[in-house]
């Protein structure tokens, strides 16, 4: 499924001190470690609402220069706008949500359009953009889509280590969008252990 072969680093610990253990993980292994939480994502970027609310956004066309504003205004504050806000309560904003809290091995979940804009997330992103970045043009990949996973590192937006799984959102098997849903240090740390152990 991937492409080339790289190496993370692997913080391991509940709360990430100076000195903490490193592990280097091959990508092949931190794709094993992270299958169940693949599969979880890939069922999510296939719910109703998450391909609706990609679509509807898609068709609104947004030109880059108006995104790049949106950007600009959403980086600019760190509080929760009225329109940051609006991306965590439309349909796909409280699915993400729902999908986070009831699972403390989640720390955040995003969703773009087809230009990498943010539809919805939760909680907010600590940028509107993410078309110019590799969890996006990775998993995009120029409208066929692919599952990508990113190295574990620190987070601002959820305020923790983690790694980012992206998933196409597809329709009539075109990639239309992408879903980002960030994995905690703790949960591949745990299942790093549990599959050391046996």
């Amino acid at each position: 499924m991937f492409s080339r072969f790289c190496t993370f680093v692997l913080l391991l610990a509940f709360t990430i001190p100076a000195g903490a253990a490193q592990i280097e993980i091959p990508r092949h292994e931190l794709e094993n470690i992270l299958s169940v939480k693949i599969k979880a994502v890939k069922r999510l970027a296939k719910k109703r609402a998450v391909i609706s609310a990609v679509k509807t956004q898609n068709s609104e066309n947004m030109s880059l220069t108006e995104i790049k504003r949106r950007d600009d205004e959403w980086r600019s504050t760190k509080t929760l706008t009225p329109f940051k806000k609006s991306l965590q309560s439309n349909s796909a904003g409280r699915r993400l949500k729902w999908f986070v809290q009831r699972n403390a091995s989640y720390g955040e979940a995003f969703l773009t359009d087809k230009k990498g804009a943010n539809v919805a997330a939760y909680p907010a992103t600590s940028d509107y953009w993410q078309g110019d970045e590799e969890k996006f043009t990775a998993s995009f990949n120029d409208g066929r889509g692919k599952i990508f996973i990113g190295a574990v590192e620190y987070d601002e937006s959820s305020n923790t280590h983690a790694a980012q799984v992206s998933v196409p959102v597809v329709d009539k098997g075109k990639a239309i969008g992408v879903l980002i849903v960030g994995v905690t240090v703790d949960y591949i740390a745990w299942k790093q252990k549990h599959a050391s152990a046996n």
